[in-house]
C-alpha cells in the first residue's frame, strides 16, 4: 500500500492519493466503480447479508437493484459536493471519522458521505493545513470499519496517510496543476 503521488484535484483545498498498486487515483477509481453496475451488482451481491440486515434496520425492504441505483443516486449527488468549483464547502462535507470529536485539527482522519442522512458511500480524507488528503472510499453497510475487510482496509490507507503526513514523508509526491 505503497503511495506513488498526491495528485490535486482542487487548488490548495482537495487532493487524491495514487498508490503504487493502482493506474489511477483515488478519486477516479471511486467515481468508476460507483457508477459501474457490474461493480455495484457485483459488490452488493458478495455483501448481502450486510444489506439485509441494513434493510431490517431501516424497516425497508432494499433488493440488491434498488442498492445499485440508490448508489449512483447517492454517488452523483456526492460527487457534486465535492468537486464544487471552489471547494469551500469541503469543511461542510467532511466530518471526523470518530464522532465524538467536534472540532476539526491537523493529521484528523475525516469521512464524507453527503447530505442524504442514509448514505453508505464514504470518501475516506486526512485533514491537513486547511486541505484533505483522500486515501479511500467504501461502500459502508455495517456499524464498524473493523468488522469488515474492505473498511478496515480503508481504515488503514487512513492511518498510513495521517503517519506519512505527520512524518513530513509524503512532500515529493504530491503533484500540483498548473
Amino acid at each position: 500500500m505503497r503511495i506513488r503521488a498526491i495528485f490535486e484535484i482542487l487548488k490548495d483545498r482537495l487532493f487524491s492519493t495514487q498508490y503504487e498498486s493502482e493506474k489511477s487515483h483515488v478519486l477516479d477509481i471511486l467515481v468508476d466503480n460507483w457508477f459501474n453496475v457490474q461493480y455495484l451488482e457485483a459488490f452488493f451481491e458478495q455483501n448481502k447479508a450486510d444489506l439485509d440486515s441494513l434493510a431490517k434496520l431501516y424497516n425497508e425492504e432494499i433488493t440488491v437493484e434498488d442498492a445499485i441505483e440508490l448508489t449512483i443516486d447517492l454517488a452523483d449527488e456526492l460527487f457534486q459536493e465535492l468537486y464544487e468549483e471552489d471547494g469551500n464547502n469541503l469543511k461542510e462535507l467532511f466530518h471526523a471519522l470518530d464522532d465524538n470529536e467536534q472540532r476539526i485539527y491537523d493529521f484528523q482522519k475525516a469521512k464524507a458521505k453527503g447530505s442524504y442522512k442514509k448514505s453508505w458511500l464514504r470518501i475516506y480524507a486526512v485533514h491537513f493545513d486547511d486541505a484533505y488528503v483522500v486515501t479511500g472510499g467504501t461502500i459502508k453497510l455495517h456499524f464498524k470499519m473493523q468488522d469488515r475487510i474492505h473498511t478496515n482496509e480503508e481504515l488503514k490507507k487512513l492511518t498510513s496517510m495521517k503517519d506519512a503526513l505527520k512524518l513530513n514523508e509524503v512532500d515529493e509526491l504530491f503533484v500540483y496543476k498548473s
